[in-house]
């Protein structure tokens, strides 16, 4: 959905059918929201009888133009099974047009909620308060491992083992790299690297897989909400943290590096995890291993570029991105050497 009169107009029409009671219901603003690379967003207004209310709208672009494709109906009944939980804070899901039909494309519409980014806020604060957010970070991000698997909905893919867990990961990154057109020699240092560093294991729990500061909203009673779970799935906890140190790199500030150990401390004692098993250099580890799950797909469009198959500008912008991704991996690599001991 991209123009703007049709996009209004499907919109009152979902709306009226889930308000027939109300008279007249008539979307008074429509504000994309830029940024992301794989869902198209927006947030809309709308007015009825009772007032105006705010929601969000997460869309499947058209095809082609996503970095990352996901599944809006797994993201849905994500959704659903933690808002019912009362687990995790997030704003409330409300409706799904699976088939598209009525909006255009698969979509999900959520509960617009008052509040902030914390990269947003965090950047518009003085560097003294960011032991301050870091603490309430490892709150919230205490909460996803903590969330049992049993409050997620039937059929999401549970691994057999961590173990196994841990190779599929590894070895995505040697199939990844054998498809590529062009060989890179990164994607099989990590993954040898990986494979002879593994951290102490942990139990799966949930992932929230897109764990990040961009993607937690404070809101005006100081509650912080996670949002944006297209990635979710079962697997090792600390890929979040490592994915949010990632993260930090492209979008400062980093919250934790102000108080690594205030963090870490926050976030064991919540978890019941060991110093052992939640470290920075466990952080380190799971940044590489999670990296993947952008990286490796920038470098699988990128061979489809080359070879014809796929075009858009968003692919050649991100293209930009692996020199980059190449220096922090390489960072990372040495300081969680430095950190273990371990050869690089």
């Amino acid at each position: 959905m991209t123009d703007t009169t049709e996009t209004r107009t499907r919109l009152e029409e979902f709306f009226r059918r889930r308000h027939p009671e109300q008279s007249q219901v008539r979307v008074t603003r429509y504000e994309p929201i830029t940024g992301g690379y794989s869902r198209l967003m927006a947030r809309v207004w709308v007015e009825d009888d009772s007032g105006s209310r705010g929601y969000i709208v997460r869309s499947d672009p058209p095809p082609g133009v996503s970095i990352l494709d996901t599944d809006r109906a797994a993201e849905w009944a994500i959704l659903s099974s933690l808002h019912r939980s009362g687990k995790i804070p997030m704003p409330a899901p409300l409706w799904f047009d699976e088939k598209g039909e009525e909006l255009g494309s698969p979509s999900i519409v959520i509960e617009m909620v008052e509040g902030e980014s914390l990269v947003s806020m965090s950047r518009g604060r003085d560097e003294s308060e960011y032991p301050g957010f870091g603490l309430r970070l490892a709150e919230t991000a205490a909460t996803i491992p903590t969330c049992g698997l049993e409050h997620l909905p039937p059929g999401i893919d549970v691994p057999e083992s961590w173990d196994d867990y841990i190779d599929a990961r590894i070895q995505y990154w040697v199939d990844a790299e054998r498809a590529n057109v062009d060989r890179d020699p990164f994607m099989r240092l990590i993954a040898s690297y990986l494979r002879a560093h593994r951290p102490p294991p942990l139990p799966l729990s949930l992932v929230h897989g897109d764990f990040q500061i961009a993607n937690v909203l404070v809101q005006p009673d100081d509650t912080y909400l996670v949002v944006d779970w297209e990635l979710a799935h079962v697997g090792d906890p600390r890929e979040d943290l490592g994915w949010c140190s990632l993260a930090s790199v492209t979008q400062p500030p980093d919250l934790i590096a102000p108080d690594e150990d205030a963090f870490y401390a926050r976030y064991r004692e919540l978890t019941g995890f060991t110093e052992e098993q939640v470290n920075p250099a466990t952080t380190d580890y799971f940044l590489l291993l999670a990296s993947s799950t952008v990286f490796v797909s920038v470098i699988e469009q990128m061979s489809r570029l080359t070879k014809g198959e796929e075009a858009g500008m968003t692919l050649t912008y991100m293209s930009n991105a692996v020199a980059g991704m190449h220096d922090v991996f390489m960072r990372t690599l040495k300081r969680h050497a430095a950190r273990t001991g371990a050869e690089s």
